[in-house]
């Protein structure tokens, strides 16, 4: 079986961040082992050696020039708390990056295009604010698939980025950069923005947990836009409980202390969407890889059945509302920008766009929908789906949906991407989840994606503590 290793590996000697959670590194500053400059310079230095040198991932696009002083501020904090005996906040000292459409103050936030390279917003977006609050460091951004238009992580401003396990192959986007950067090391956890599949996608192509929130759960203030209805902000992070902590942060939420006795003996009830599974040549293997880890979950006890449900790629398309919103969207976002553009017009018309984006930016600028009357057919085609989702849970007694997060493997770099399945959870607004749950025999990095009813974040994480823990990750 070809099981492939990271490209970027541990530095030589000591390299005290590589694969390290939250909680680990948090106990490492509780001991003072280490500091938050200290956590801020190894993430550093891997990003050093790994992102523009030795395998060139390309998937941080900045770095934060405060970054350091953040991390002296939170030291001088922790030492300030231990003599107080003060709680810190559950991200005290943990270096964190986000994607390149989500505003930092002091920062450029570009969206991944040239022509909004000299975009630097004011204020930190919403998700930027409270995890600053939670005590977290911002030590840059990721890069993303230009404007978040795609999902091979290609753009103007920062070229190609490459699978975290293999250079020669796309990363998934357009949450790529958070993806590679989450895989890799480059920081401790990253924030992500999901439409439909950006952040699923790459966690799946990467071996990350990465969760895309109800529609409407989380705040996306400070977002540049791709469709209003149908954005979210997520977290993405190398191990199930540092997902946890994020999303708690984010939502104000307690954070996870131990798993709920409650959960332990649950017999948790599980349907399979066959219309999601691939039986094309190139994603037979994918389909076969994620039904033996469903299988295995059977085996620790939970119920898993089949669930027919017509959801044809050409159905769940005409329920996606993006085209019908981002030119508006994104021009509303750039009316107050001292930019040489105000419109993806301007953007057009300026040549700024990659090569592999313009195409489907000029598609999307052409769309006209005068009386309103197209818009309000895809969100009704949208609700229809929503229902007869929720229906067929209820009608079988589900606890959660499952299916693969891809169809099938990452392209090669420069070939367009298909197979993805994160329009299902985009377009009905429910929350869903991206499992990593290894490679196939060929190598071939696999997601099972997991989607419950609106408002069941915790509940889909702990689903997916019970899957983990039964072995099929």
């Amino acid at each position: 079986m070809n099981v492939p290793r990271l490209l970027a590996a541990p530095l030589p000697g000591n390299d005290p961040v590589f694969g390290r959670g939250i909680a680990e590194l948090r106990a490492a500053m509780d001991s003072g082992r280490l500091g938050a400059m200290d956590l801020v310079r190894a993430y550093l230095a891997r990003i050093a050696a790994h992102d523009q040198a030795g395998p060139t991932l390309n998937a941080v696009l900045a770095i934060n020039g405060q970054a350091l002083a953040e991390a002296a501020l939170r030291d001088a904090e922790r030492h300030a708390a231990s003599r107080r005996e003060a709680v810190l906040g559950p991200l005290h000292g943990i270096p964190i990056l986000f994607k390149d459409n989500i505003d930092t103050a002091g920062m450029p936030t570009t969206a991944g295009s040239l022509a909004l390279a000299a975009r630097r917003p004011q204020r930190d977006a919403d998700v930027v604010r409270r995890l600053r609050e939670a005590g977290a460091v911002v030590l840059g951004k990721t890069t993303l698939h230009e404007l978040a238009c795609g999902i091979t992580n290609v753009s103007s401003l920062s070229g190609r980025t490459r699978n975290a396990y293999d250079a020669s192959l796309v990363p998934g986007g357009s949450s790529g950069g958070s993806a590679v950067a989450v895989a890799s090391s480059f920081a401790a956890a990253a924030i992500g923005t999901d439409t439909s599949g950006s952040i699923r996608i790459p966690a799946a192509f990467n071996q990350v947990w990465g969760l895309r929130p109800t529609a409407g759960r989380y705040s996306t203030a400070g977002v540049v836009p791709l469709s209003p209805t149908l954005d979210t902000v997520g977290p993405m992070a190398r191990r199930l409980g540092d997902l946890e902590i994020l999303w708690a942060a984010m939502t104000g939420a307690e954070p996870p202390r131990e798993a709920d006795p409650r959960q332990a003996s649950r017999v948790w009830r599980i349907g399979t969407l066959d219309a999601l599974f691939g039986s094309a040549l190139a994603e037979t293997e994918v389909s076969g890889h994620v039904r033996t880890a469903l299988g295995g979950w059977r085996a620790d006890g939970a119920h898993v059945q089949a669930v027919s449900l017509p959801l044809e790629d050409a159905r769940l398309a005409a329920a996606n509302i993006t085209g019908y919103e981002f030119r508006d969207a994104l021009a509303r976002c750039l009316r107050d920008a001292d930019l040489p553009v105000q419109s993806l017009t301007d953007i057009l018309d300026g040549g700024y766009p990659h090569p592999e984006v313009t195409a489907l930016l000029h598609e999307r600028d052409a769309m006209r929908d005068p009386d309103g009357s197209a818009r309000l057919a895809v969100l009704g085609r949208a609700r229809a789906l929503r229902d007869e989702v929720l229906a067929a849970m209820e009608h079988g007694q589900l606890d959660l949906l499952a299916y693969p997060t891809v169809r099938g493997a990452p392209a090669r770099l420069g070939e367009p991407q298909r197979g993805g399945n994160g329009l299902l959870a985009a377009v009905t607004g429910l929350p869903a989840l991206s499992v990593p749950i290894g490679f196939t025999a060929s190598g071939a990095p696999v997601g099972l994606e997991l989607l419950g009813p609106a408002g069941s974040e915790r509940l889909l994480l702990e689903a997916a503590r019970r899957f983990d823990a039964c072995g099929s990750a």
